[in-house]
Parts: C-alpha cells; sequence; structure tokens
C-alpha cells in the first residue's frame, strides 16, 4: 500500500524512483518547489500546515507574510533560504504564531485565497507590497484537496456538499490559527472568490469585507449559451463540444490530464507559465518564471481530490449552477470586486450587479458594492498588474483602517513601485455607476 509521506516533507524521492515513476512529481517536491519561489520574496515567511479535522490530510496549507527586514525596493541582506520556516507536521497554531498579530498587535487579518488550478503561491507578486504596510496581517490559504493542503478522498455528489468540503474546513482553519474571535477579510480569486462569497454567505459573523478578484459564476448562463458553441451538431465542433460535456459530467480535470502525460506534464506547464503570464502588463520575468513553473506543475500534479468539485459547481462555460448574481443579494457583509480589464470573465457582469445592489440596499462602507477595474490585466490580474492589484486592495480595506493606517500604508505602497515608473490606472465603479479615474 502506497502511504503519504509526512506533510511538508523535503525529502525527494531515491533516484531509483524518480528514473522509474511515470508521474515526476512528490511532496517532498512540491515542498522544494514551494520554497524556491518563496525564496524571491524579501518578505518573512512562515509555512503551517494547520489541522482542520481528524484525518491524516485533514489540513490546510498556509503561508502568513511578515514586512521584510529591508525597506521596499533594496535587497535583502537574508539569504533567501531563511526567508521561509517549515515546520514538520500539521498543527493546531495559537494567535501568536498566525493570528491578528503578536504583541498585542491590531493588524487587519487578511486572507488570500486561490482560485481552481492554482496555489497560495500564485499571489507572490504582492504579498510584499501588502505585508510592507505594516497594518495588515496577510495569510494566504490552500483550499482543502488543492495546492499542498492536505488531499482527503473527494466524496461529494451535491452542491451543498461540495461547498461544506472546502468551507467547513475554512472555518476549522480560522478557529486553529487564533481568528476565532476576529472578522478577517476574504479575498477570493476566480472560483476562489466563488467559494469565498458562499463563506461570507454562511458565516457573515466571521468576514469584515468580501474581496472578490475576477470571481467565477457571477452572472446567470443566457439561455442559448450551448448553441453558440455546439455549432452543427453532427459537425466537428459539435461533437467535440459534446466530448468536452461529457468529460466535464465525469469529472475530468485539467489536472488528470497533467496527470496523464507523466513526464511530458512539466514541459505542458512551462509552455502555460511563458505563455499565459506573458500578454498583459508586467510579465514574468526569467527568474520568476523559473520557479513558477515548477512549483504550478507540483501543486497541480498531485492526488485527485478538491479539483473534483468543478463539475458541481460549475456548468461547462464556467456558468454557476447558482449564480452569484443571485445569492449575493442576500450578502450581509460589505463586497468589493476588482478585475483585469480584459479578463474573460467580464466585469460588466459585476459592475451591473453592484449597480443593481446599489438600488436595493445601502452601501454598508464606501467602498461596498464598488468594482475596481485594472487596465492591462488579465483574469490574473495580481501577477499581471502587482502594483495597481495592491494599491486597489488596501483602498478597498481602507474603511477599515484608522486615517493613521491608510497613510502608512499607502506611504509604504509608494515606496514599493520606486523606479519602476506609474503602475496603470484603474477604473472605480462608484456610487452613482459612473466611471471615475482614480489618477493612478
Amino acid at each position: 500500500m502506497n502511504r503519504d509521506p509526512p506533510p511538508n516533507s523535503t525529502v525527494e524521492p531515491p533516484w531509483w524512483v524518480r528514473m522509474s515513476r511515470w508521474r515526476p512529481t512528490s511532496q517532498g517536491e512540491a515542498v522544494a518547489a514551494e520554497k524556491g519561489l518563496l525564496g524571491i520574496l524579501r518578505s518573512q515567511v512562515a509555512v503551517h500546515d494547520v489541522k482542520v479535522g481528524p484525518g491524516p490530510q485533514d489540513y490546510l496549507h498556509t503561508h502568513t507574510y511578515q514586512p521584510p527586514h529591508s525597506a521596499p525596493g533594496t535587497p535583502s541582506s537574508r539569504p533567501a533560504s531563511a526567508a521561509v520556516t517549515t515546520p514538520p507536521a500539521p498543527a493546531v497554531m495559537d494567535a501568536a504564531g498566525l493570528g491578528p498579530g503578536s504583541s498585542g498587535s491590531s493588524e487587519l487579518p487578511v486572507v488570500l485565497l486561490p482560485g481552481y488550478g492554482a496555489a497560495s503561491g500564485f499571489w507572490f507578486r504582492v504579498v510584499d507590497a501588502l505585508a510592507s504596510t505594516k497594518v495588515l496581517r496577510v495569510h494566504a490559504v490552500d483550499w482543502l484537496g488543492t495546492g499542498l493542503s492536505g488531499r482527503p478522498p473527494f466524496t461529494a455528489k451535491t452542491q451543498k456538499e461540495t461547498e461544506s468540503f472546502f468551507l467547513d474546513s475554512l472555518s476549522a482553519w480560522k478557529d486553529n490559527v487564533g481568528l476565532a474571535g476576529s472578522k478577517v477579510v476574504l479575498v477570493g480569486h476566480s472560483l476562489g472568490g466563488y467559494l469565498a462569497a458562499a463563506y461570507a454567505l454562511r458565516h457573515p459573523e466571521h468576514v469584515a469585507h468580501l474581496v472578490l478578484v475576477c470571481p467565477a459564476g457571477v452572472p446567470k448562463a443566457p439561455e442559448d449559451w450551448q448553441r453558440k458553441f455546439l455549432g452543427a451538431a453532427n459537425g466537428v465542433r459539435g461533437r467535440v463540444f459534446k466530448a468536452a460535456m461529457w468529460a466535464w459530467e465525469k469529472g475530468v480535470t485539467p489536472h488528470s490530464l497533467i496527470r496523464a502525460l507523466g513526464p511530458w506534464g512539466p514541459n505542458l506547464c512551462e509552455k502555460y507559465v511563458v505563455g499565459r503570464f506573458s500578454h498583459h502588463g508586467n510579465g514574468l520575468a526569467q527568474s520568476e518564471a523559473d520557479v513558477f513553473k515548477t512549483y504550478f506543475y507540483h501543486s497541480i500534479a498531485g492526488r485527485g481530490s478538491g479539483e473534483h468539485a468543478l463539475r458541481h459547481l460549475l456548468a461547462p462555460g464556467a456558468w454557476a449552477h447558482e449564480p452569484l448574481s443571485q445569492r449575493l443579494r442576500e450578502l450581509k457583509v460589505p463586497v468589493t470586486f476588482i478585475y483585469g480589464a480584459e479578463d474573460w470573465m467580464r466585469p460588466a457582469h459585476a459592475v451591473e450587479l453592484c449597480k443593481e445592489l446599489r438600488a436595493e440596499r445601502a452601501q454598508k462602507v464606501p467602498t461596498d458594492l464598488h468594482c475596481e477595474i485594472i487596465r492591462d490585466a488579465g483574469h490574473f490580474v495580481f501577477l499581471d498588474q502587482p502594483e495597481a492589484f495592491s494599491r486597489a486592495l488596501v483602498d478597498a480595506l481602507a474603511p477599515h483602517l484608522s486615517h493613521k493606517e491608510v497613510a502608512a500604508a499607502a506611504a509604504a505602497l509608494s515606496h514599493t513601485v520606486q523606479g519602476r515608473g506609474d503602475a496603470p490606472g484603474t477604473t472605480s465603479w462608484g456610487p452613482e455607476g459612473g466611471s471615475i479615474n482614480t489618477g493612478r
């Protein structure tokens, strides 16, 4: 019987295993790839596996970022390997370890939640800036069954069971890191945004502000959407579409294809990273791409688990079975949207939703029901335009900070763009539904 290696083990398989296996990944190699990615940061990063249940795979992989020792924009004097601390096994953390800061700190807890097929390391281009504000306590968490989190068997059969798989574990994580008595900011990307919204709907008492970054599942599916893709039912396009529909309903995922490709999987991931993150904004530097492509492969090539949630939440075409355009009408916490202007999930849907909701209820804070759109950025807006994204996020959270904290955060962020030129502008869709140039 194959046994899972200890969580966070950095031991690679022996050479004869590496030479004979079909899929070139292991827990130790995934941890090493993550350490390589985190090693390019200036921030101090504590890496923890937090227990969220009784089983050996019931843990959430967590990064907690603290401000860099060196000033923003200057090289750190620390060795890269000293930036990352990794415990040997999952544990229940106390507030001093992961909670809202030690020594009585009042930092606002911010939880970054990745999207489908992504992991905590995808936020690597913004965490230095966010941590440097010293007013935010920044965590990034891999959803259960994804990334470097535990991968228990995925047995959910319904949408409700699927959401509980993720939301119950996130609630347990919050308690076990010392945040049980605190409200947190949830920042969810893509499908992670959809799940973050579901969490805020289920546990509004846990959430200070919901920030949805290019979220999946906002609009209702058009009645004729299948016809647009289907074309002639007996034509090539029609047959391909039917095959894709069948694969979706059977639970075939991009992850399973990567695993099936075996030794060719890493090469496909490399091509994706090089091609995908060069279209908009500040493309990845070669040094970033080199470590990111390896991390990306190992984060999705592990044993299938949470990835199989996709068909229970979304229909083919990424249309939600229960769209946020309907569900967010019951939301009891402030919500802000952040999009890249070129996002294929179309910011216009969120702009229209905010306009409708403002007609139904009053804003809870000044940045509630706002949609920030960042130019020259796509679906991964925080990778395409990290400086503009960081500013937009801090702006969205300003109502939860004092005037002094807002000023300190703005000053810290201004240092991160020195020598890089001006960050691109954003468009804020304000209370009247009009476009306001922020002047950035």
